[in-house]
């Protein structure tokens, strides 16, 4: 099994999301070919989009603080329903690693179950996935 070489960060900005980006940059940092890597953040209207714009724009300055002056990730917002929009977006792009955070495997205060994104994107990404807690 080789290493995987294209990176999905999925964030929301919370702390254990934000260390998810963090151990991203720093693992990129050390490796000698660098992953390709793209940062999502959903917003679930149309309405919260500038607010994932802006959590966007901080992930990617996170990801190249511990990523090193050389890490240059891809970043995107899209809208819709979070574990399924990251599965489907990571999917598309044929990303071999998923990153996400996962303290509490409860994604945001407005999910009616605990741990629905996180459990869906256990079951249905088929690939290394790294949950950062």
């Amino acid at each position: 099994m080789k290493l995987p070489s294209n990176w999905l960060i999925a964030t929301n900005g919370t702390q254990f999301a934000g260390e998810a980006v963090q151990h991203a940059g720093m693992l990129s940092a050390v490796l000698k070919d660098k992953p390709d890597v793209t940062i999502l953040v959903v917003a679930e209207t149309e309405e919260r989009k500038e607010n994932a714009l802006a959590i966007v724009e901080m992930a990617k300055l996170l990801y190249k603080e511990f990523g090193g002056p050389l890490s240059n990730p891809k970043a995107m917002v899209k809208v819709g329903k979070p574990g399924e929009v990251i599965v489907e977006t990571a999917n598309e792009l044929e990303c071999d690693q998923v990153l996400i955070g996962g303290g509490d495997f409860k994604w945001d205060v407005c999910e009616a179950e605990e741990g629905a994104i996180s459990n869906y994107i256990i079951a249905n990404f088929h690939g290394v996935l790294t949950v950062a807690r």
